[in-house]
């Protein structure tokens, strides 16, 4: 199964809420679930390396399916448990001045070098369900729902996709 990427507001069979509300949020999702984890909060960096491009990557990015590309995989914690996978991957051409912050990130989360830099813009918020197979092991399950965008400052081009784990979000939040 691929992804079947929709703006959220065009998606058919949308998730209910509070989940799609989670999904469609524009603001970003470090300090959502740093406030809803009562400031729990922190990354678990799986892996960050070159990897090839996933078909559905490759088109949103304009490269070929399997083209060499930049990739980092987290876990975002918070209130003690992993709640959301996170992929992120750019163009290896299109990292441009920021490939050294990127690849310094470690345990830092991405969104704070994305929402910290009034030239990144963020494009719009796409959602769909996120095939089980492309999931750590530990965390695979069928029916999860991701959303993801496109960043860029001009020179740099990524895209973020982020993987609602089961249990979240709790109701309430």
């Amino acid at each position: 199964m691929l992804p079947d990427w929709f703006a959220t507001h065009c998606h058919p069979t949308p998730p209910p809420a509070p989940l799609l509300d989670w999904l469609c949020a524009e603001g970003s999702l470090t300090q959502r679930l740093t406030e809803a984890g009562n400031n729990d909060f922190h990354v678990q960096l799986l892996e960050q390396n070159q990897q090839p491009a996933r078909e559905d990557e490759a088109q949103a990015l304009g490269v070929k399916p399997g083209d060499a590309i930049w990739a980092r995989q987290v876990l975002l914690h918070t209130d003690g448990a992993p709640r959301v996978f996170a992929r992120s991957v750019a163009p290896l051409s299109a990292l441009g001045s920021a490939a050294g912050k990127l690849n310094k990130l470690g345990t830092t989360s991405l969104g704070h070098l994305l929402f910290g830099n009034p030239q990144i813009c963020r494009g719009p918020l796409e959602i769909s369900q996120y095939p089980a197979d492309w999931l750590p092991a530990d965390w695979r399950a069928d029916y999860l729902w991701a959303r993801r965008s496109h960043f860029s400052d001009g020179e740099l081009q990524l895209l973020v996709c982020e993987v609602f784990l089961q249990g979240w979000p709790k109701a309430g939040t």
